[in-house]
């Protein structure tokens, strides 16, 4: 998923070059929906029945998915495989290795969900610069089944590594609305409002800076690996805000790098769009994906410091905040493939559409911050 850059910019110049970029979004922005729409119930299969009954079949999903991908040749398939079942299959994957590393660790939350979170990082390293490599060596089709194998090695691995620290509960009656009650809190309300609008910016870069990089001047192989440059930037901006948060506050260091990857694009990337720059779009890269890698790690964290400390009804509470950010994310991509799609060739405007929507974003995360702990500047929330 953090590879999305990679594929729409195949897409966008060959095996679907008849789509317009709005349309190619919808496949990005479905995978990123489904993935936290169906957060509430794998939430509370995980809760139920434990995590290692859960991420089996969700895994065997995944790497049939990738496979049936290599086969696709018309928009819709692609959509049916990459966005629809992939998106299916990753919820059931993603959630419960967060949900677990919340549930294993009380005192380092922050930083064990961080180390955790930046495996998509190092996936989104890697991917990058093997798909395009592989698809010049020996077809489109011939490197997805790579990945997919690489996948079903390290699902394999996972699954055998995976435990939970408290007994499956089992099937229970009457605790589906518990998340949805949280809403009734202000301080809940407003971070989750501050996490839909942070999403609706949030993988801009990450799927048009390839393109972008083309259009300006930048070598086709060096654009796709300003994905990995990213995603690199990721890996450190997973784990070190994730350290930070456990002595200064999780809620203080959300707000931060919600607000500067908004800063980000507005003061970093669309001057690059205007002045174009390669080694200004590398020093971006790594820059974002370290300030969007710290909002991705800090999201559970945060939820748990919301949930009053019932660490046992965990997924339940992340999967309803998994449901709200869904809509953000369901949103974002098409909104700004369509004023791309206005502007032609050019950028300017999803640029400004996404730092504002992050700084938005922002704004009410620190809103969340004061409601919940105070508006003393030096208060650890």
């Amino acid at each position: 998923m953090h590879s999305c850059g990679v594929f729409q910019y195949y897409y966008q110049d060959t095996l679907l070059a008849d789509q317009s970029s709005s349309s190619l979004a919808w496949i990005t922005t479905l995978q990123v929906f489904l993935l936290f729409m169906f957060g509430p119930f794998v939430g509370k299969l995980v809760d139920a029945y434990g995590c290692r009954k859960i991420i089996g079949p969700f895994s065997v999903l995944a790497v049939f998915s990738v496979c049936m991908l290599s086969l696709c040749k018309t928009y819709w398939q692609v959509m049916l495989a990459q966005g629809v079942a992939f998106g299916f299959a990753t919820s059931g994957l993603s959630l419960p290795a967060m949900t677990l590393a919340t549930q294993w660790f009380s005192t380092r939350r922050g930083l064990a969900v961080g180390i955790v979170s930046c495996g998509s990082s190092l996936g989104g390293v890697v991917f990058p610069l093997m798909i395009p490599r592989l698809v010049e060596e020996v077809g489109f089709a011939s490197a997805v089944r790579w990945v997919a194998l690489l996948q079903g090695i390290l699902l394999g691995v996972a699954n055998v590594l995976c435990s939970t620290p408290f007994p499956p509960t089992g099937r229970q009656k009457g605790g589906a609305s518990a998340g949805l009650k949280a809403f009734k809190s202000l301080p809940w309300l407003f971070f989750v409002l501050g996490c839909f609008f942070t999403m609706w910016g949030l993988f801009a870069p990450l799927n048009y800076l390839p393109e972008m990089a083309a259009q300006n001047g930048m070598s086709e192989q060096m654009a796709q690996y300003t994905l990995a440059i990213a995603n690199a930037g990721s890996v450190v901006g997973r784990v070190l805000p994730g350290w930070l948060s456990d002595h200064a506050g999780q809620f203080n260091v959300m707000t931060i790098v919600s607000s500067l990857s908004g800063v980000l694009v507005l003061c970093f990337w669309l001057p690059l769009e205007l002045h174009p720059s390669s080694a200004g779009i590398i020093v971006f890269a790594l820059l974002y994906g370290f300030c969007s890698g710290g909002f991705v790690s800090l999201g559970a964290p945060c939820v748990v410091s919301l949930a009053d400390g019932k660490l046992d009804e965990i997924g339940l509470k992340l999967g309803g905040f998994c449901l709200a950010i869904a809509l953000g994310a369901l949103t974002g991509l098409p909104i700004e493939g369509a004023i791309k799609d206005r502007e032609g060739d050019g950028f300017v405007g999803l640029m400004v559409y996404a730092g504002v929507s992050m700084l938005l974003g922002g704004a009410l995360h620190v809103t969340a911050r004061g409601l919940k702990g105070g508006w003393g500047l030096m208060s650890k929330v």
